[in-house]
């Protein structure tokens, strides 16, 4: 597969990954639009939105709210996911954009409890 994501996810292309687990992945843009710019990827391969389960979206919009409550933003942060060519989505593995001006993570690890 030439999924840029699935290279990251399988660790074949390089990233500044900050959280993964068996479900998902947590890692920076490479052209971050806000001083914290992160990327919310399942571990397995949908394209686009409407062809990710409701249980996966389900599971990825609870990432964010976790990430929100980690970081301590939950009153200043954006999500955002770009559906088809003519939604902006230019990579064909569903994820979240995550953007905060708030806060700069860095390059840290971090834990969230996602049950």
């Amino acid at each position: 597969m030439d999924c840029m994501f699935c290279k990251i996810i399988n660790k074949d292309s390089p990233a500044k990954i900050i959280f993964e687990n068996d479900r998902v992945i947590i890692f920076k843009d490479y052209r971050p639009q806000a001083d914290t710019h992160l990327l919310i990827c399942p571990k397995k391969h949908y394209p686009t939105f409407l062809d990710t389960p409701p249980d996966e979206l389900a599971y990825l919009h609870k990432v964010c709210g976790k990430l929100a409550e980690y970081l301590k933003i939950e009153n200043g942060f954006r999500m955002t996911i770009n559906n088809g060519p003519q939604g902006g989505q230019i990579v064909f593995h569903i994820h979240i954009h995550f953007l905060s001006w708030i806060c700069d993570i860095g390059d840290k690890k971090i834990e969230l409890e996602l049950d």
